[in-house]
């Protein structure tokens, strides 16, 4: 039995004994096809195990779905051939399957990454976004047959909502996860950080997308100062299984960011959101996501002229105009810092308020501060803005 067929034998054990929990296959043998990857799960389809293809191009995915024995004939034309390398994740060992151009191949294997069997069950959620729902019983977001509870439709969107936007973003970041998908016995986690993290509503979705859809290795800390919901979302996190998930208390302002992949602060109080960023910045963090709360710090300082002065007279336009200009300037001070920078509404206003999303994405390439910097003082100037929070705790 050549490697080849040794190692497509291994995968067909590893689902007879239910013990298959994901197979990657990628580097196309031709460079220029806009198919880059194959991710392959299990999943209960009206009651019957059938292998899940998702097709990932360039441009797009695409998802189809095989019986067993039709998956098997499927990745015998794609092991070795259309590709040249394949991980399979088993919960007993993980193996990597790799030929090079002259047409040798590599077969090895270690110990797994992902010890605990997954959820066979189809996806409840037509997204595809969100795979486990214990934790959304306990928040009061399901009832115990997966319904949205009355009065929690808003709050439903919204978490699915935040999920698609972080998956859009991996998706068209892939060097996010390039240290993370090197090799199996070398994977680094994706390190997220959540400051502020409240009831982790969205914190757990998260996790729950990375890891049990993407089957990434994470660790996900949510950082809160209420002991008593530390203690809440730590018992949830346990029910659910999500090992890597952990709540602890702090302060925005006097936390010790650890190495940090990607920083969250969703609904951080006025400056609580630039200490945020402040330290998402200092530890180099590859994407820093904000939904601000309040914009006070700038709104007592906007001075009216005779220019801003119709705008200004209407207290609920002044308080629009200050989260405008606020979060302008949080914008290009990340910029400044070599971020390149979306503001966008994450979600419709109908379901919350608090509706607009800061996302700095890390540059490979420099960038000259001084053009940001220069527009931020301008904005100063013309509100009559003595400082911005940020521009105090930010040593660019």
């Amino acid at each position: 039995m050549n490697s080849q067929t040794n190692f497509i034998q291994i995968i067909s054990t590893s689902v007879a004994n239910d013990t298959f929990v994901r197979l990657t296959l990628s580097k196309n043998a031709d460079r220029s096809a806009s198919l880059k990857k194959v991710l392959i799960k299990l999943a209960l389809i009206k009651k019957e195990l059938q292998y899940s293809f998702v097709f990932r191009h360039e441009t797009q995915d695409i998802t189809k779905n095989f019986s067993i024995k039709e998956g098997a004939v499927e990745l015998e034309k794609l092991i070795g051939n259309e590709f040249w390398i394949a991980n399979l994740f088993t919960t007993d060992r993980d193996f990597v399957f790799e030929k090079n151009k002259k047409g040798k191949i590599n077969l090895r294997d270690g110990k797994p990454t992902f010890p605990q069997k997954p959820d066979r069950q189809h996806d409840k959620d037509k997204t595809g976004l969100i795979q486990k729902t214990t934790y959304l019983q306990e928040l009061g977001i399901l009832d115990d047959k997966d319904r949205v509870q009355k009065g929690k439709g808003d709050k439903y969107k919204q978490i699915k909502k935040f999920v698609e936007v972080v998956a859009d973003l991996l998706r068209k970041n892939p060097q996010i996860l390039a240290d993370k998908l090197t090799g199996v016995n070398e994977q680094k986690p994706l390190r997220i950080v959540d400051m502020g993290s409240g009831k982790g509503y969205l914190t757990f979705a998260l996790y729950d997308y990375l890891v049990n859809v993407l089957n990434l290795k994470t660790k996900v800390t949510g950082v809160e100062i209420r002991e008593n919901l530390i203690e809440i979302c730590n018992n949830i996190a346990a029910n659910s299984k999500f090992e890597n998930l952990h709540f602890e208390q702090g302060f925005i302002q006097g936390y010790e960011l650890p190495e940090t992949d990607i920083l969250i602060a969703l609904h951080a109080c006025d400056t609580a959101t630039d200490e945020a960023i402040a330290k998402g910045i200092k530890a180099d963090a590859q994407l820093i996501i904000c939904a601000p709360c309040c914009h006070k710090q700038i709104r007592k300082q906007i001075k009216n002229d005779s220019l801003l002065e119709p705008i200004l007279n209407f207290g609920i336009l002044k308080e629009r105009q200050a989260e405008i200009v606020t979060d302008t300037i949080r914008a290009l001070i990340l910029e400044a810092n070599g971020y390149k920078t979306k503001v966008f509404e994450f979600i419709s206003s109908d379901h919350t308020g608090k509706n607009v999303m800061i996302v700095g994405q890390k540059r490979k390439e420099e960038v000259d501060p001084k053009v940001y910097l220069d527009k931020v003082q301008e904005l100063k100037k013309q509100f009559g803005i003595d400082f911005h929070f940020l521009e105090k705790i930010v040593v660019i």
